[in-house]
């Protein structure tokens, strides 16, 4: 068969996809090849420059400023004159600790107190006392940490947490608010 019939012989095969006929004898899509390459490489020289330029976009967010020694103030002095204060609120009252890393064990134990419920309510005022007389023997203290003892109310976490942050002062006939630990930590016990 020279003419390219259907079988053997030396003609191209017929392909039912690509340039030949389709099955209802319409001509078939056309072959296209695509060279992908240089557009793969301008997509990845895009995505290298757009997480260079995100990354250049952080560090120049992030504060740079770097700390300066300085020789009149010492950390060593502000460790000495904090601690941080750990109050265990249970449902039979107040239990207070405090831990400091420049204080001795003594030193610690001696700020320790245990304020018993008094009328059946929690002993707020003397809550405020005791911390008063932490943040009077370390005044660069400001943190307390709070845990709460599971099934407390809420209202008595904020009434605790309102006796830790200030006290009233009574300076020369004038009554004025003193903050005592304004930074209240609620924390939980992991069991």
């Amino acid at each position: 068969m020279a003419g390219g019939g259907g079988g053997g012989g030396g003609g191209e095969p017929k392909s039912t996809f690509g340039g030949g006929a389709n099955v209802f004898g319409e001509p078939g899509a056309v072959d296209i090849s695509l060279n992908l390459t240089a557009l793969m490489d301008i997509l990845s020289n895009l995505l290298f420059f757009l997480l260079a330029s995100f990354g250049a976009t952080i560090i120049m967010v992030i504060n740079g400023a770097v700390p300066v020694q300085s020789a009149e103030k010492s950390d060593i002095a502000d460790t000495k004159q904090s601690v941080t204060v750990n109050i265990k609120l249970a449902k039979t009252g107040f239990e207070v600790n405090a831990t400091g890393s420049a204080q001795t064990p003594e030193e610690l134990k001696a700020l320790g107190r245990v304020l018993a419920m008094k009328g059946g309510q929690h002993d707020y005022p003397g809550l405020t006392e005791a911390l008063y007389a932490i943040k009077q023997k370390y005044p660069k203290s400001d943190t307390v940490i709070l845990t709460p003892e599971p099934g407390l109310r809420y209202e008595t976490l904020i009434r605790t947490m309102d006796a830790a942050r200030e006290r009233e002062v009574d300076a020369v006939g004038i009554r004025r608010p003193v903050k005592l630990f304004p930074t209240v930590v609620v924390s939980t016990v992991i069991k």
